[in-house]
């Protein structure tokens, strides 16, 4: 069998490469492209150490961790304990990830392609079609691990963001969830009391969606048995026609927000036709004075 050293070593160095460049852009740290470069050299030399008797000490995870723990320092220097711990870490999640997503790729697929880039007849540096696989199946992977990692981010901001809101409106109550946005601080021009956002539809069961409909375009009637609840603030958005939006005085909102619980009356409910979370996450959008302190 033939083995083709130059070209395993070419392509690790070039993956090995790749994945400290992911790990900066997924940790958003700063590229030293020389500092990079060394340490994906200092890598792939574990490739010439595989055909030496010197093997089953590189096998060994100790020892494992403690080269990667070099490649990481080399890559990314050592500030403090922790930032290096982060580095390490971010390094070790890049690698499993796209390892684990290019067998998975590999299964998925049913190739006949050795993720080893060895192919029978082909000798060990690997074949086009092995190089191709690795090459544009390793980008693809890392790209939509970032992409995966960026949404559990902002998943998990928006669920650190999240109420529950309980509305009550005379004998009609009801709950909804509610993101805490700071860029809200929309409030009644009047009686600054501050307005939160709700998606219009959670009143269909108090006023019907005609009526409901007709608050949104400003058609209310003046025999409307809700009129004295009703307020016009004055507010601006893309796409919007009118410059008012229709606001709805309720009795008392409570919002449970962490392990505390804001209870106020001085609050308006702005309707919105749309709904203002395409995944359904929440109906509301909660002003943030109202989970400061409480808003008598």
């Amino acid at each position: 069998m033939t083995v083709y050293l130059d070209l395993i070593w070419l392509l690790n160095l070039g993956i090995d490469f790749l994945l400290i460049i992911g790990t900066a852009l997924l940790l958003k740290r700063k590229k030293n492209y020389v500092r990079m470069g060394a340490a994906a050299f200092f890598a792939s030399l574990v490739v010439f150490f595989m055909f030496t008797p010197y093997v089953s000490i590189f096998m060994n995870p100790i020892v494992k961790f403690i080269y990667s723990c070099f490649i990481v320092f080399i890559a990314f220097g050592y500030i403090r304990f922790t930032f290096f711990l982060q580095n390490l870490a971010g390094f070790f999640f890049l690698t499993f990830v796209t390892g684990g997503g290019l067998f998975a790729m590999h299964y998925f697929f049913q190739t006949d392609v050795d993720l080893m880039a060895h192919l029978p007849g082909h000798g060990l540096g690997g074949s086009t079609i092995s190089w191709a696989f690795v090459l544009i199946g390793f980008p693809l992977v890392f790209w939509f691990s970032k992409q995966q990692v960026d949404t559990f981010k902002i998943k998990k901001v928006h669920a650190s963001e999240m109420a529950t809101v309980k509305i009550e409106i005379e004998d009609f109550t009801f709950e909804t969830r509610g993101l805490v946005d700071t860029g809200n601080q929309l409030k009644d021009p009047l009686t600054r009391a501050p307005v939160m956002i709700i998606e219009a539809h959670l009143l269909h069961p108090l006023l019907g969606k005609q009526q409901t409909d007709d608050m949104l375009n400003l058609d209310t009637k003046e025999n409307h048995p809700f009129m004295h609840r009703i307020r016009l603030v004055p507010y601006k958005a893309v796409g919007q026609k009118q410059p008012y939006l229709t606001a709805f005085k309720p009795d008392q909102v409570t919002i449970y927000y962490g392990d505390e619980q804001f209870v106020t009356k001085r609050v308006l409910l702005g309707l919105y036709g749309e709904a203002l979370s395409s995944e359904g996450e929440y109906q509301t959008i909660i002003h943030p004075q109202l989970v400061i302190s409480q808003v008598s």
